[in-house]
């Protein structure tokens, strides 16, 4: 029987408001639609996916593709440019005619090539000796630089880089008449494991071929004449051309977010950087004492611009930097002013903007040419061109090719070519043209204007920009693409694309279903909204955070004398207060005792600094540690208005103990010592409840381009939420469903719990909880019983809920929720793992064998492909598919299945048509599988992808994998992803048939 819904009003007879709350993440998307005027849930699921990065390293597998690519580009250079050194030593007659690269292999009583070298300084080289040299030469040709400059030590370019610098203070240090001779003195001549201490410069080779070549001449070589010279070192100095590449690559960098005819501009040129620094000395905000507030004036601001885009360097700060701390010297500002936003411990080493392209050129120009310097500084649109020409250019011809257009002399052209093109900080473009920013750079030049904001909109820039964005609604959302091209942004990270792709098929599937909501509630995963820096330092703080919590773990054990296992978060948390407050109730100044601290869990209590209720505020920064009666006196106030009352501790005291607290934060003391509540109220409620970061707004801002909301006279239709606000509210309502009240990350339907809370959020629902939760506090339940407590509180809980049942209809419909996969069934990926091995034959059961360079041990290879030449062999790495072949007159009319796994490698040959079906057999190589028989083939077959839902009778499990080695396939539940039993493939008939489920986004 068909089920029809009613779009426009609910079970309570009230027009329908509805509210999509999506939780997308790098592998899930969790979504629910609620109608909150007629407290109905509608849909409910999840929609999961395959992240495209590494399991373990969380690393983009784009990355890891990329560098195996470029591996193989070298092999195969390195193997043309040995082909080549072959023709060469044929033409000149050194080698016979007919030898191939096995003429080169050493056997038992010859010199090794690098002996060769050393020998080749002092005598005469037979022909195959001088032959051995010349292709070994050939063969590594040590390391070319690219204009990348200096790197991070720590990088593996950084460490390369280093070990060059060393190496040749070392071989200065020697009578060493070539790198050749120093290396053969090492206990090793070759980098091994990640060492790079025998690191050479193709510069230092080539000046030992001269050198051999010339010592073979004068010891009556016929075969070092000055033409075979040239010859060889041709073919060692070859390298591909760039021009063809960097001119793709422009290609593909986008228009002008204002002017959509215009390319963007490189990021390093003079006047982007100029523009980003205006921008970012408009975006300083200085904190006073007395909690008044400023920006800085133009002509501080100027003389900040000045020092950045010195021509010389300052003495003493030789790169020119504006830190914190030397523009807060500079204003002259008390120890109780502060800049917004600016931990203090920072302010020492942290920069107000770094001209990153200015600081390189002047690095590089300022002792070579020092007049082109201050050339390029006065005539900023030259600047400009170097340095598009610099961006463009991803090596040295290219860049000398570019700079030739310009107005500049053979020593200027010189001169920046020294420059490091191929560094991350001459490298990369914005979102604006040349043109906007000139447009921009005129205004913010101007004393009365003060920042970014100000010059677009008084540059006319801001209409254009908006007047640009205007896209035509529907109720459907474009391609996540499409709308990044169209309104002039940047995204190339595969993670982010693949999250969206999945996002757009879930919100198109329910606007499908129901009409375009009348708002979208969004919580971006860490993973997506966050950029990779600001995620690599929450990961190293919550490395420090977890040995702390070990240190004290270990230490309230001992005291306690028992486990660390045995003590409680809430313990440790406590102890870790009491040590930041230097063991002191700092309301009251009061000693805390520590053996009471740990064993009497009503000696004391954390408490909100400004009251949850109030602010949302639920960060470390807001929490205290005190004494049970200086909570209870303190209740809903924040300290200022407690102790403005008579019989409350001294403020100057309280004021006193916090300013000299060494060891809490900069925001933590200003919450202490917050004054005026009443008036911040809003902006803290805003800041608990809205996401601001980057990747949030823009994921706002893709679903309201796109989407036609309904006319309702909401002033935003799409708002991004915090995850501490849903977070407090989901543990507040009991809808966790794991241990001790914590997520159950395990199982995929959280996404959808997720959801349903991240639809019904709103500040109003926080702010009414919370103070439920003051009424309930334990001091007023303290004479219930456990279950006694829990239902009070869930009591009081359900008069603020978006309706009195909602946990509990959330409860029920979480069983229901059967999360969905998106299968990909294109061929891409991995086609082979990387170790190409010896082979060495088939062994009894049909399987390849194969042998490492060093060893005669059999490796039995599996699945596997051999050369053309059968002289290697590759195991084949990803699997596309499982066929399954269906004859079903076999086994006496009642059928049989037939398995026939298929992989990425084996494409091509699909392709082409000469693939061969064949039935898999256990404990048998691939080449002995027997093929499908023709009367099983009159059909098409059932192909079951990694990932897909299949059903078997009563069966229904997620695909996950075959096994070639015992021909049985695998299933794991498709809730909680672990391994389930299923029918053998030979247990398959006529009555008891496959079949794919297809899964839709949306139920």
């Amino acid at each position: 029987m068909e089920i029809t819904i009613n779009r426009e009003i609910g079970k309570l007879g009230l027009p329908r408001h509805l509210v999509l709350g999506m939780d997308p993440g790098i592998a899930s998307c969790g979504f629910a639609l609620i109608d909150t005027a007629n407290h109905e849930i509608l849909d409910l699921g999840v929609r999961l996916f395959d992240s495209p990065t590494h399991p373990k390293t969380g690393q983009s597998l784009a990355v890891i593709r990329r560098g195996f690519r470029s591996t193989r580009r070298n092999i195969d250079r390195t193997q043309a440019r040995l082909k080549h050194c072959l023709q060469i030593l044929k033409a000149y007659g050194l080698i016979p005619q007919d030898a191939t690269k096995e003429y080169f292999h050493t056997t038992k009583g010859d010199k090794q090539p690098l002996k060769l070298r050393v020998d080749g300084l002092d005598r005469l080289l037979n022909d195959r000796e001088w032959a051995l040299v010349l292709y070994s030469l050939c063969k590594r040709r040590g390391y070319i630089p690219h204009g990348e400059g200096n790197q991070d030590k720590s990088s593996e370019g950084g460490k390369v880089l280093s070990a060059l610098a060393a190496n040749k203070e070392a071989i200065a240090e020697t009578s060493c008449r070539t790198v050749g001779e120093w290396l053969a003195q090492q206990p090793q001549s070759r980098n091994r494991g990640g060492n790079y201490d025998k690191c050479v410069t193709h510069a230092q080779l080539i000046e030992e071929t001269h050198i051999l070549f010339d010592a073979q001449h004068s010891f009556g070589s016929k075969y070092a004449s000055p033409e075979f010279e040239a010859a060889y070192i041709e073919v060692c100095d070859w390298e591909r051309s760039r021009k063809d590449f960097d001119r793709r690559t422009y290609d593909l960098v986008g228009h002008c977010s204002y002017f959509p005819t215009e390319k963007r501009a490189a990021r390093c040129t003079l006047t982007s950087e100029l523009v980003s620094a205006y921008g970012a000395l408009g975006n300083i905000t200085i904190i006073h004492e007395n909690g008044t507030s400023r920006a800085l004036s133009a002509t501080e601001r100027d003389e900040c611009i000045a020092i950045l885009f010195s021509c010389e360097p300052i003495r003493g700060n030789k790169d020119c930097a504006v830190k914190f701390g030397a523009l807060r010297k500079a204003l002259d500002l008390s120890s109780g002013d502060y800049f917004k936003g600016v931990p203090a411990a920072d302010e020492k080493t942290r920069e107000v903007y770094k001209p990153k392209g200015w600081r390189v050129l002047r690095n590089t120009l300022n002792a070579t040419n020092p007049i082109l310097l201050q050339r390029l500084r006065d005539d900023r649109n030259l600047a400009d061109a170097v340095m598009e020409a610099v961006a463009y250019s991803s090596a040295l011809p290219v860049l000398q090719e570019q700079l030739q257009g310009l107005p500049l002399s053979e020593a200027e052209i010189e001169a920046l070519c020294r420059l490091p093109y191929s560094s991350k900080a001459l490298n990369g473009y914005g979102n604006r043209s040349k043109k906007a920013l000139d447009m921009l750079l005129d205004c913010l030049e101007e004393p009365e204007v003060l920042n970014l904001t100000q010059a677009e909109n008084d540059c006319g820039l801001l209409g254009l920009r908006i007047a640009g964005a205007q896209l035509e609604r529907s109720d459907r959302l474009m391609p996540y693409e499409t709308w990044i091209e169209r309104t002039g942004r940047t995204n190339n990270n595969p993670v982010v694309i693949r999250s969206m792709s999945q996002m757009r098929k879930v919100v198109n599937a329910i606007c499908r279903k129901w009409g375009v909501p009348n708002e979208i509630h969004v919580e971006l995963d860490r993973e997506l909204r966050l950029p990779q820096r600001a995620k690599d330092e929450i990961a190293k703080a919550n490395k420090k955070n977890e040995k702390n919590r070990e240190r004290i773990a270990g230490q309230i054990a001992e005291l306690r004398g028992c486990t660390a296992d045995e003590v409680t978060g809430k313990q440790i948390e406590k102890y870790r207060l009491w040590e930041e407050q230097e063991y002191f109730d700092l309301y009251t100044g009061a000693k805390i005792e520590v053996d009471r601290l740990i064993s009497d869990d009503t000696y004391t209590q954390i408490d909100h600094i400004l009251p949850f209720s109030r602010t949302g505020e639920n960060s470390r920064n807001n929490k205290v540690l005190v004494l049970a009666k200086s909570n209870q006196d303190k209740r809903e106030q924040t300290p200022y208005e407690w102790m403005s009352h008579d019989g409350a501790p001294s403020w100057d005291a309280f004021e006193r103990r916090v300013q000299e607290n060494q060891k809490l934060s900069r925001r933590k003391k200003n919450f202490l010592l917050e004054k005026d509540l009443d008036t911040k109220e809003g902006e803290f409620l805003a800041r608990s409840f809205t996401d601001t970061a980057y990747m949030s707004r823009e994921v706002c801002a893709y679903l309201a381009d796109c989407l036609l909301f309904p006319d309702d006279g909401a002033k935003a239709h799409v708002v991004p939420t915090t995850g501490r606000a849903t977070a407090w509210l989901r543990r507040r309502w009991g809808l966790n469903f794991g241990s001790n009240g914590e997520k159950d990350r395990s199982d995929d339907r959280h996404h959808a719990t997720d959801a349903c809370v991240i639809a019904v959020c709103s500040r109003s629902l926080v702010i009414k909880t919370a103070r439920i939760n003051q009424e309930t506090h334990w001091s007023i339940t303290r004479g219930m019983n456990e279950t006694q407590r829990r239902d009070a509180i869930m009591k009081a809980l359900e008069s603020v809920m978006p309706w009195e049942t909602f946990a509990n209809e959330v409860r029920a419909a979480h069983d229901f929720v059967v999360p969905t996969r998106f299968v990909p069934r294109k061929g891409k990926g991995e086609l082979f793992e990387q170790t190409v091995y010896r082979y060495a034959g088939v062994n009894a059961q049909g399987k390849d064998i194969a042998r490492k360079a060093s060893s005669d041990k059999d490796i039995v290879m599996g699945n596997a492909v051999v050369s053309a030449d059968e002289k290697s062999v590759i195991k084949v790495s990803e699997m596309l598919c499982l066929r399954l072949w269906h004859d079903p007159e076999a086994k006496k009319g009642q059928g049989a299945w037939y398995a026939d796994p298929v992989y990425k490698a084996d494409i091509p040959a699909l392709k082409d048509g000469t693939y061969v079906p064949r039935i898999a057999k256990a404990h048998t190589g691939r080449k002995a599988w027997k093929p499908v028989p023709e009367s099983a083939m009159k059909k098409p077959p059932l192909e079951i992808y990694l990932g897909d839902l299949v059903q078997i009778g009563d069966f229904v499990g997620r695909f996950s994998g075959y096994n070639i080695d015992n021909a049985n396939w695998s299933f794991v539940d498709r809730l909680t992803r672990i391994k389930i039993s299923c029918p053998t493939v030979g247990k398959l008939s006529n009555d008891m048939s496959p079949f794919v489920v297809r899964e839709s986004p949306i139920k």
